[in-house]
C-alpha cells in the first residue's frame, strides 16, 4: 500500500468529510471539485465543491462534528506535474503555492478547532492554473487516481493493495519515506497535452 494510501486509510474512519477547492475556469486548480464531482452517487461521505472561496463553507463543513476533514486543492508543493502529496498541519510545508486568498492552513486550523477532526491536505502539483486554460493530463490522470483510491479507503470501490485505478494506473512512491507520489501520465502526447 502507498503511503499516500496508508495515511489516508488512517485518517478516513468514522464520519468523513471530502472539500474539493479550486477554481474550475483555471486549469489544474479545478483538481479539487473534479474529484468531488467524480465522487457524486458513489460515497457516502459528504462531498463539498467549496470552488476558490472555502471560507464560505466551513460551517457546512463542520456541521455534525466529523471525525475527519480530506480538504483536495492544487497546490504547488514542488512535484512534477500530477504529484500528490498528504499534509498534516504538522507537516505542511511553511509557503505551499495555491490560488485562494485564505491560506490552507488557516482553514485547516479553523476546522480542527471547530470539530477536532483530524484535518489533512491532499495537494495534485498543477501544471498550469492559468485561466480559460483546460485541465492537463497529468493532473486529470491524478484526479482519477485519486478518486479510485479514496472510494477503495472509504470502502466503497475495490480494495486495491496498491492503490491501482481501474485503468491501470498507480501511485509510485517517490520517496518511502514521505507521502508524495507520482502518478505516471496516460494518453499524453510530447510536451503532457491530450492528443
Amino acid at each position: 500500500m502507498s503511503p499516500i494510501a496508508q495515511r489516508l486509510q488512517a485518517c478516513l474512519q468514522g464520519t468523513a468529510v471530502l472539500m474539493g477547492i479550486g477554481n474550475r475556469w483555471r486549469g489544474d486548480d479545478a483538481a479539487g471539485p473534479e474529484v468531488i464531482a467524480r465522487l457524486a452517487g458513489r460515497t457516502e461521505a459528504r462531498c463539498i465543491d467549496a470552488g476558490d472561496a472555502p471560507e464560505r463553507h466551513l460551517g457546512e463543513a463542520a456541521e455534525g462534528t466529523p471525525d475527519s476533514i480530506l480538504l483536495m486543492d492544487a497546490v504547488d508543493f514542488g512535484g512534477l506535474p500530477g504529484a500528490v502529496a498528504v499534509f498534516g498541519l504538522e507537516d505542511l510545508p511553511a509557503r505551499l503555492g495555491t490560488t485562494h486568498d485564505v491560506p490552507l492552513s488557516v482553514l485547516m486550523r479553523y476546522l480542527r478547532a471547530m470539530t477536532g477532526a483530524e484535518v489533512l491536505l491532499l495537494g495534485i502539483q498543477p501544471e498550469t492554473t492559468c485561466f480559460g486554460t483546460r485541465m492537463s493530463a497529468a493532473v486529470d490522470d491524478a484526479v482519477r487516481v485519486v478518486t479510485e483510491m479514496l472510494l477503495a479507503q472509504l470502502g466503497e470501490g475495490p480494495t486495491v493493495d496498491t492503490c491501482a485505478c481501474l485503468s491501470g494506473g498507480s501511485l509510485q512512491p517517490l520517496n518511502p519515506v514521505d507521502c508524495i507520489c507520482s502518478i505516471p501520465c496516460k494518453g499524453t502526447a510530447e510536451g503532457g497535452q491530450r492528443r
